[in-house]
């Protein structure tokens, strides 16, 4: 199955993970043609025209609620850091601030999908704000023949309109904002690669000593990593006590956490999920069970 983390374990806070075989995340990577730019003050500088190719990504977790109060709609806000809005062309960047709750997933069965983010990184080089990334889906489509979020890519032959448009609105005397208008043209499901996490699930006895190490996909960047018990943090982070070595034979960087051990009589029983963030943001997850010996 395509996904953007391998989940084995429960919902970890603040971070892409679910709990049961039911949630999962979605990474669609999409591709779109600029079909037409509004930029009477230049705050984009030129950068993005018209028939500009753009490369975006969104990405959410399936275990996020509907909060829609109407049977026949679904409304989602997904939790801090469990949703991602990004597209880019050349030098120009536009995407979700990470962590976020700004970004909404609207489906209304046999009508329309849409990914709306509303809280987004400032433009670099004096480009200013970027106000809302939509993505548009608006037809009977794969998508949204339920209220339910959808585990795939769309398939765009089902869509009379596949719009993203990245917009921001200043004040008429200041004489506008801009927007940006692109019609995706290739949508596809993302599938990264897995962490491994050692020792596996396993017993030990109470005076077992061991170091645990997180192996990570073949060059990544680590931001930061942490593992948690039953909502609750245990000291085995980075940065903090686990160490980044090197990609050495495999190029696979690996984090070393000397005296995990430690952790057994923390939160006894409970299985530990394990989180690592990229400075690319794709975050991956593991989940594994330390038990002590009875």
């Amino acid at each position: 199955m395509k996904k953007a983390a391998l989940l084995l374990g429960g919902l970890i806070m603040s971070a892409f993970v679910s709990g049961t075989a039911l949630a999962e995340v979605v990474r669609v990577r999409l591709t779109a043609r600029v079909t037409q730019v509004d930029d009477p003050n230049s705050y984009l500088h030129g950068n993005i025209v018209v028939g500009q190719r753009m490369t975006g990504v969104y990405v959410y977790n399936t275990n996020t609620p509907n909060q829609s109060p109407l049977p026949d709609h679904g409304e989602y806000r997904p939790y801090a850091n469990e949703a991602r809005v990004r597209f880019a062309s050349g030098s120009v960047v536009f995407e979700s601030r990470q962590p976020t709750q700004g970004i909404e997933i609207l489906i209304h069965p046999n009508d329309y999908f849409h990914i709306n983010s509303f809280d987004n990184e400032t433009l670099v080089n004096g480009g200013g704000a970027v106000d809302q990334i939509q993505i548009a889906l608006e037809g009977n489509g794969n998508l949204n023949q339920t209220v339910a979020l959808p585990t795939g890519a769309p398939d765009l032959t089902q869509y009379s309109t596949k719009e993203v448009t990245i917009s921001t609105y200043y004040p008429p005397q200041t004489g506008g904002g801009y927007t940006v208008r692109a019609e995706i043209e290739a949508a596809e499901l993302v599938v990264p690669d897995k962490v491994v996490v050692s020792p596996a699930s396993g017993t030990f006895a109470a005076n077992q000593h061991f170091d645990a190490a997180v192996i990570l996909p073949r060059n990544s960047v680590v931001q930061n990593a942490h593992a948690m018990a039953n909502g609750v943090l245990l000291p085995l982070t980075y940065p903090g006590s686990c160490q980044l070595q090197p990609q050495v034979g495999t190029g696979k960087p690996s984090l070393l956490c000397p005296g995990a051990d430690a952790v057994l009589s923390l939160q006894p029983g409970e299985p530990i999920e394990w989180t690592v963030e990229l400075t690319n943001g794709t975050i991956y997850t593991e989940t594994v069970n330390w038990n002590l010996a009875p």
